[in-house]
């Protein structure tokens, strides 16, 4: 497929740019100046179209929702890697950097790998205006179908319907669930933004989904028959615990997850039944024991990452409604709290700092680098909290607290904490 996309690509008509990348900074650089939103796919589907569609060869599963997409991305992966296949997944935000979001086998493609492509394909991009997160969407077909992957996992970025991802041709969709986040860009109701997330079905591609409202299982249910396709959705776990590990009942599975979030819960769920769902279809072999083993194993920084037990430091990426309370949820058992916030100025922060307000009083908003960061006097709106400035400080002084540390309010914020506190807890040991 790849030669006759390269082929495809030699009889195109486009002036050359003629890029010449030394390293991957300057590809960075040199991407990082193109448009980051696109509110429409047709010239990226046109884009791919004139290539040949290479995308269409992969065996995709495709996941969309509000909250819970890369960690249930990132539990199908590694059952999958557990029954043994070399498994692509593509998910966003970054943690680290950019070569993040591409990855074979839960390893980030190498930063040689990026500039070869750039030098290779990136004035084609940019002959055909692609935005940042298409110009990734694209490399990591690239790479999926270069490294013979046998199966790839691709997370939405924003919403479904007109998000770049939605170019693939999945066997299987999944949709974790609906919050009120991105209202902006996807409708401020739970039926508007339900159906943009349902724009990611396909024709007789069958929907799997942990979602639970009516209101959004009706447009599912809808959309899905257009498509001539069903909607299958999860069962409620039993016998559920919290400590170090949690544990649940699900059919006649006994359960054990690497994690002390309860909120994950529902995504090692989702996930199972899009494993079942592949075997039920042909697609994979079923292994009950590489199923468990596979969802143990999953490890998804910053999404109730505990880097430190004593004092207890937790990293969560909660960025809207439904991220906290599921937070909040998973955090009501312990005591002594201190947490340090920020988050995106256009998020429903009120709703997030009054959820964390259950829990403890004692929250210090901060500041991070970011176009669309919220200023700490604005997060903090009336309440009685503390601000500190400079976060890096903040930890500093709080390495030695007698409780738990929590740190969260967005994925953005974490991405900058987080280097930055594991270097300091290396230091210290």
């Amino acid at each position: 497929m790849l030669e006759k996309m390269n082929q495809k690509i030699e009889s195109l008509q486009y002036k050359s740019c003629y890029l010449s990348f030394k390293n991957y900074d300057e590809v960075c650089e040199y991407i990082g100046k193109q448009h980051r939103i696109v509110l429409s796919l047709d010239h990226f589907k046109f884009f791919m179209e004139a290539i040949g569609n290479p995308q269409n060869d992969l065996k995709v599963i495709h996941i969309a929702g509000t909250n819970g997409k890369g960690s249930t991305v990132s539990y199908v992966a590694s059952i999958l890697q557990e029954f043994g296949y070399d498994v692509g997944t593509f998910t966003s935000p970054a943690l680290i950097n950019r070569c993040d979001v591409i990855r074979i086998n839960n390893h980030p493609i190498s930063e040689k790998q990026i500039v070869s492509y750039a030098n290779r394909y990136l004035d084609l991009c940019i002959h055909y205006h692609l935005s940042q997160f298409e110009i990734e969407v694209f490399f990591s077909v690239i790479y999926f179908l270069e490294r013979n992957v046998d199966f790839c996992v691709y997370e939405v970025g924003l919403g479904g319907r007109l998000d770049a991802t939605n170019i693939v041709s999945p066997v299987i969709t999944a949709i974790t669930n609906i919050g009120l986040d991105h209202t902006d860009y996807l409708g401020n109701t739970y039926t508007s933004i339900a159906k943009e997330k349902a724009g990611i079905i396909k024709e007789g591609v069958p929907l799997i989904t942990s979602e639970e409202k009516d209101v959004c299982l009706d447009v599912f249910k809808e959309m899905a028959h257009d498509k001539h396709t069903c909607v299958y959705g999860v069962n409620h776990p039993h016998n559920i615990n919290v400590s170090r590990e949690v544990t649940f009942d699900y059919k006649w599975y006994h359960v054990v997850l690497n994690t002390r979030a309860k909120y994950q819960i529902k995504n090692a769920i989702l996930a199972i039944e899009i494993i079942k769902h592949l075997y039920d279809m042909g697609y994979s072999i079923m292994d009950d024991e590489g199923l468990l083993k596979g969802l143990f194993q999953m490890y998804w920084p910053a999404r109730f990452e505990v880097v430190r037990e004593d004092p207890l430091i937790i990293l969560d990426g909660a960025h809207n409604k439904e991220g906290m309370d599921a937070l909040v949820e998973s955090v009501k058992y312990l005591n002594h709290v201190k947490v340090l916030f920020s988050a995106l100025k256009d998020k429903d922060t009120h709703h997030m700092l009054e959820d964390l307000l259950t829990i403890t009083d004692d929250i210090t908003i901060t500041e991070f680098e970011h176009d669309r960061f919220g200023s700490a006097n604005q997060l903090k709106e009336d309440y009685d909290l503390e601000i500190a400035y400079d976060y890096k400080k903040w930890l500093l002084d709080n390495l030695n607290y007698s409780g738990t540390l929590i740190i969260t309010g967005s994925l953005y914020f974490i991405s900058q904490v987080r280097p930055y506190l594991l270097k300091i807890l290396k230091n210290k040991l």
